[in-house]
């Protein structure tokens, strides 16, 4: 069995495709949330998540594009990245997206593993917290495996007999290391992979949104180099 994890594409379809060439054969996919928001290439994204036929999850993004089709009209001219990308995505696209689990179980080495977006209520998790905080984060969810995305990091943690797995990011890293990241997991053994893509690509992409040449120049140097001054702070008791 050779299962692909992957998770916050967040737009980038670069990436997105680098790492599906990058893993080669799989058995199934596995998304653990987060296809679109933050990123050019939604419309690309979605549909090739569909096409993939992977087991999905939504992230928290997700569910943002899917509230904004519940309150409000398109909008000509979208005044923020959400409304942008909501303006993108046809409504069978939103349909998809709102059949997307909260979370999954999975067999995991024959263990029953909860994979989801991210703990309820927990904040951005970090490989450095205290094993007593990490601890109390994860206290909600009575599984011996948590599988998740969201917190941008790559950790494996087990603490009190409960193993945490955050799987690095495909489209956006925040840990000054700007390669696309995934795991592949085979009979139970999980391997993490970080493989370059045309970030260049990305950033042209960016630059025809329209948004704020001050916002599109911060997010080419977020891209570029996998570090941004508000998304890579690191923990911090």
């Amino acid at each position: 069995m050779r299962r692909l994890w992957i998770t916050d594409v967040h737009a980038n379809l670069p990436a997105f495709e680098a790492v599906l060439a990058d893993a080669g054969e799989v058995n199934e996919t596995v998304f653990l949330g987060d296809i679109v928001g933050y990123g050019p290439n939604p419309s690309t994204c979605v549909d090739l998540l569909n096409q993939l036929g992977a087991r999905a999850i939504l992230g928290n993004h997700d569910a943002a594009i899917l509230a904004i089709r519940g309150r409000a009209a398109r909008r000509a001219n979208p005044v923020d990245w959400d409304e942008w990308t909501f303006d993108r995505l046809s409504e069978s696209q939103l349909s998809y997206l709102a059949t997307l689990a909260t979370e999954l179980t999975v067999d995991f080495r024959g263990i029953k593993a909860k994979a989801m977006h991210h703990p309820p209520g927990a904040p951005y998790l970090h490989p450095s917290m205290p094993d007593p905080v990490l601890a109390k984060h994860l206290q909600a969810v009575p599984c011996p495996v948590v599988i998740c995305g969201h917190s941008h990091r790559r950790i494996d943690r087990t603490v009190d007999g409960l193993r945490y797995v955050c799987i690095p990011p495909v489209g956006q890293p925040r840990n000054s290391d700007p390669r696309a990241g995934y795991a592949v997991e085979c009979d139970g053994n999980l391997e993490f992979r970080f493989v370059t893509y045309d970030v260049e690509r990305y950033v042209a992409d960016l630059c025809k949104i329209g948004l704020s040449e001050e916002f599109c120049q911060r997010w080419a140097g977020f891209v570029r180099t996998g570090y941004d001054t508000e998304w890579s702070r690191e923990y911090r008791p």
